[in-house]
């Protein structure tokens, strides 16, 4: 009874979030619309023309909602005509999804009718800002199921699919030519700018800047409400597939290795893999990576080094967490250094894997073992200082703005907090210890840890005296 009734609840929490996501968006919508400042630029025509239809006298059913819905089934009509052949049946049913906003939007309307009509700038300003959270988080909420896509979006992927473009560029280019057409519609009827002024510009610019902080702290725990992987890590398993981690537990040994900045886990891991007599993994995977994903080096080699810690903060980047199926180029860039950390695990050699969240992507990997280097920020800062060639403030500046970078991204696509012990076997302070006994702690505890498994991999655990 309960195994029968299980996939019954999961969706029913699913509906449920994706209903409430559409009907908090839909009341960001009424707020941004009343602040008469414009609202978000695929809004922007349906609102326009609710305004002309309101300035004319039409019919109470030309309103904000159904004049959305008539918009959004445009954009499907344009979504069939870039696929043709390649359009699915089951895209007919963002339809559904339209029909269900601009529903919500109309009910909306009618609970806030006790809404004053802002009487100064000033209190317009205040809508609009009111909005542009109510927005994000209905977005971030409708997404979360990864159920129906409305139509805008399912439009940008057409053309992301055709042209092979970007989603940042085509979906920039998208707003554009849709607020382009609300303000062309506007002049011509009014003579003046009417339902898309700088409020669909401000939220054009906020809303994805918005929805980037909010899934900060609230995408992990939703994505567990509604049991679903985030479109990264669906991405990943997708990608892994023929090359899965290898669950028999072959004899051999993966060492990855986390570390704080500064406290030379670099050359630790490559004197461990130079003791054991195994690869050392760590540059050679952005080249792996790039190959696999298709970004430039230089890219990869940039988000590797973290030097591109703005995730999604630009108007472009945006639109990449407006969306289920497109992945931002960090997202790539996770998923193709996992997926080849994945094809390594499957094989037959050992190695020593450096960063890139090696630790959790074999996390279920019996041959795995995972050490967390750390030390004292005194001692940290001092060898940054020394290798580097900085003065203290740099190297601080250095060392703080670098963890926190690599902090925030383990914790995006984990959900861990980054160096807690819990997660790793065996934890270092190789400012206390220094390089070469760091080295000797780690080669004596896998000599233990291959007691435990009952297998000695790598020749050099099996001797005692060395």
């Amino acid at each position: 009874m309960n195994t029968k009734s299980r996939p019954i609840l999961v969706l029913g929490k699913r509906l449920f979030i994706y209903v409430l996501g559409l009907y908090i968006m839909a009341v960001g919508v009424v707020f941004s619309s009343r602040s008469a400042l414009g609202v978000t630029p695929v809004s922007s025509l349906g609102n326009v023309l609710y305004q002309i239809g309101a300035s004319a006298g039409a019919p109470s059913f030309v309103n904000l909602g159904n004049c959305t819905t008539a918009v959004f089934c445009l954009y499907l009509v344009a979504e069939f005509l870039v696929l043709r052949r390649d359009f699915k049946p089951a895209m007919l049913l963002q339809v559904v999804a339209a029909l269900l906003f601009g529903q919500l939007v109309n009910l909306a309307s009618a609970l806030l009718f006790f809404l004053p009509a802002p009487g100064t700038y000033v209190m317009r300003l205040v809508y609009l800002l009111v909005s542009i959270p109510l927005v994000s988080a209905g977005v971030m909420l409708y997404l979360s199921p990864n159920l129906l896509a409305m139509p805008g979006e399912g439009f940008c992927l057409a053309i992301v699919k055709k042209t092979g473009r970007s989603m940042g560029t085509v979906k920039t280019f998208f707003d554009c030519s849709v607020v382009l057409l609300s303000a062309a519609a506007s002049l011509l009827y009014f003579g003046g700018l009417v339902g898309v002024r700088e409020g669909t510009v401000i939220s054009a610019l906020l809303v994805g800047f918005v929805l980037k902080l909010l899934q900060k702290p609230f995408q992990k725990p939703l994505l567990r409400f509604v049991e679903r992987e985030s479109k990264a890590n669906r991405a990943l398993e997708i990608a892994s597939q023929g090359y899965l981690t290898d669950a028999a537990g072959n004899p051999k040994i993966i060492i990855t290795i986390g570390r704080e900045f500064g406290s030379g886990g670099m050359e630790i891991g490559r004197r461990l893999a130079e003791r054991l007599g195994v690869t050392f993994y760590d540059r050679q995977l952005d080249e792996m990576a790039a190959e696999k994903s298709g970004l430039p080096l230089e890219k990869v080699q940039a988000l590797s080094r973290n030097m591109e810690r703005a995730m999604l903060s630009g108007f472009m980047d945006g639109a990449y967490a407006l969306t289920n199926e497109a992945l931002s180029p960090e997202e790539q860039y996770y998923v193709a250094e996992s997926s080849v950390i994945r094809q390594i695990a499957a094989g037959n050699e050992s190695c020593v894997i450096l960063g890139r969240c090696a630790d959790y992507v074999l996390y279920n990997d019996p041959n795995c073992f995972r050490v967390f280097i750390h030390a004292r920020p005194d001692i940290r800062i001092k060898r940054i200082m020394a290798t580097q060639d900085l003065t203290e403030d740099q190297a601080r500046r250095l060392a703080e703005n670098t963890d926190k970078a690599r902090a925030s991204y383990y914790k995006r696509y984990t959900g861990r907090d980054y160096g807690k012990q819990e997660y790793y076997h065996l934890g270092l302070d190789s400012g206390l210890l220094g390089t070469e006994e760091s080295v000797e702690c780690i080669v004596n505890i896998l000599r233990h840890w291959c007691d435990v498994r009952g297998s000695h991999p790598l020749y050099l655990l099996n001797h005692e005296e060395i």
